[in-house]
């Protein structure tokens, strides 16, 4: 497949150089099947984001604009009485936050306790209003994120209900959590992208080319494979 991008780019660029008409050619739709995984991360880290919160409920007495809120979290691991603890910033004047700010958990992937948080527990958010001066801060509501898919995923995106208790209240978080790879087995991705096809007859031509022939007849055949570049596909008007 490299090779047959590289020779495809080839006759491109030499039509383009050379002011020409932009070879034969057709669209087709291609799938690829690749294996997602997070190779920065070490096999004992976990990765929390906190992207961002939206339309959060604030507490008696505040006015949504007036809102500063920040999250916390306790995660139970490596146990409830060793928690491993973080917050976010303080995001002023919003009830619509963002946060984009990542927490770097440890772990142990073959531990039954982890597993166990993983299948029953999952991680629990709270989030709060920020007090002043002699003011302590006030509840806006709590949120679950389900981690049972990490199981057969290395990253789980969600957007999860700010709840206050059993209740909705209309809020929701955005959260992402990553391992380097998923618990068990491989994270397979699908993808479909636009191919632009070119005829093999089109590179023999940019073989003959480059050994000062023209562009050389031959029937159409199967075709080489490249995906679109933007900058030749708008300087060829393809």
């Amino acid at each position: 497949m490299a090779d047959s991008c590289k020779k495809s780019l080839e006759v491109l660029k030499l039509a383009q150089s050379k002011g020409l008409s932009p070879p034969k050619h057709h669209f087709e739709e291609r799938s690829f099947h690749t294996v997602r995984m997070f190779p920065e991360l070490s096999s004992t880290d976990m990765v929390v984001v906190i992207v961002k919160g939206m339309n959060l409920p604030a507490p008696s007495g505040i006015q949504p604009n007036d809102l500063d809120a920040f999250i916390k979290f306790d995660f139970p691991y490596p146990s409830a009485e060793q928690p491993q603890k973080h917050r976010t910033a303080v995001i002023r004047n919003t009830n619509s936050p963002e946060y984009k700010q990542s927490f770097t958990l440890s772990i142990n992937r073959n531990h039954r306790g982890f597993r166990r948080l993983v299948t029953t527990k999952g991680l629990k958010l709270e989030l709060l209003h920020k007090g002043g001066f002699l003011r302590s801060d006030k509840p806006v509501g709590t949120a679950l994120l389900k981690l049972e898919k990490l199981e057969s995923q290395s990253e789980i995106r969600e957007i999860v209900e700010v709840m206050d208790g059993r209740k909705p209240t209309g809020g929701r978080v955005e959260v992402k959590v990553r391992l380097r790879e998923p618990l068990s087995g491989q994270d397979m991705q699908s993808s479909t992208e636009r191919w632009l096809v070119i005829d093999s007859s089109q590179i023999k031509g940019t073989q003959s080319e480059t050994l000062g022939g023209g562009w050389s007849s031959g029937s159409d055949e199967d075709g080489l494979l490249f995906r679109v570049d933007s900058e030749l596909h708008g300087s060829l008007n393809l």
